[in-house]
């Protein structure tokens, strides 16, 4: 599938955003200090600046920007339709939980609330996941694997941001660190998951199987479908050379995670915490951004195989 600009702020945008909502949604329900309430009205108000950022960059991507309204009337049967409506009761719940927090911080409301804000934040994510994980025709993305990982990213990109403002507001990581290395160790080992799911991965089909004959013989197109390159060459099958996909791979390991995971690391044990922290959350904004771009480009649609590509 063609990598669309729009959808890949979209999916790291909103991933940092909810993630870091959900991080401090639990942070006031286990019983932040009264004197954390700068952290999670500024954190808060970061999430929510971030999470529009990345639906308004969602809208970039559709042909008649008008009709925007309509994804909102599908909710019962698809899964776009259900991440919009989610990120619009996101807000109330968000907003509801800071307001709560700055009347009366860490009162028994301000805790229900940071539990529903981290709920509705991370439902959201899994709306998200799920218009990739539904879609049948893309073995790449129809696995057991796609949703989790989206929760597991959003929890890892927003713990790097949370610790990051909880050393601006302390002057000290701590544990938000340790919890952020836990979340990279985890993206991690789920990252190299997915990889060895789908490389090991049969194709859905075959031109032979696409034309009733045995599942081990061999069928070629006499002729090409056409002469040029059309819509469905150019967004569903797009293709990424091998070479290239190698080293993107590699590229995201170490920017996305492993990077992110030693700063946050270093930042625990006080190493330049301030500046380990920001480097955390640079470097998995970047490596996930690659990560996103591999995500798609390597997405191989069903339709593909009629024009002689491999699925």
């Amino acid at each position: 599938m063609k990598p669309a600009a729009s959808i890949l702020l979209l999916t790291t945008l909103t991933g940092f955003a909810y993630g870091l909502l959900a991080w401090l949604g639990l942070y006031v329900a286990a019983g932040a200090p009264l004197a954390a309430r700068t952290l999670v009205l500024g954190g808060v108000g970061a999430g929510v600046v971030l999470a529009t950022l990345g639906l308004i960059s969602s809208a970039m991507h559709l042909g008649r920007k008008e009709r925007a309204w309509r994804a909102f009337s599908q909710w019962r049967s698809s899964w776009l339709s259900r991440e919009g409506v989610a990120a619009v009761l996101t807000y109330p719940v968000v907003l509801a939980f800071a307001w709560t927090e700055y009347r009366a911080p860490g009162g028994l409301a301000a805790r229900a609330l940071g539990v529903a804000a981290a709920l509705a934040s991370l439902g959201t994510v899994f709306c998200t996941a799920m218009i990739y994980a539904s879609l049948k025709p893309i073995r790449q993305w129809h696995n057991p694997h796609t949703a989790p990982d989206y929760l597991l990213y959003a929890l890892f990109s927003g713990g790097t941001l949370f610790a990051l403002l909880h050393t601006v507001t302390f002057g000290v990581a701590g544990g938000a660190a340790a919890l952020a290395a836990l979340a990279a160790l985890g993206a991690l080992i789920a990252k190299l998951a997915y990889w060895r799911h789908v490389d090991a991965q049969s194709p859905l089909a075959t031109l032979a199987s696409a034309i009733g004959l045995p599942k081990d013989t061999s069928a070629r197109p006499l002729d090409a479908p056409h002469f040029t390159e059309n819509f469905i060459l150019r967004e569903m099958g797009f293709q990424v050379a091998r070479r290239h996909a190698v080293k993107l791979r590699r590229i995201t390991l170490v920017l996305a995670f492993a990077l992110p995971l030693a700063c946050s690391v270093a930042a625990h044990f006080e190493v330049l915490p301030l500046t380990s922290s920001a480097l955390a959350v640079a470097c998995a904004a970047l490596g996930l951004l690659t990560e996103r771009w591999l995500f798609f480009a390597q997405a191989t649609h069903v339709s593909a195989l009629y024009y002689g590509r491999k699925i």
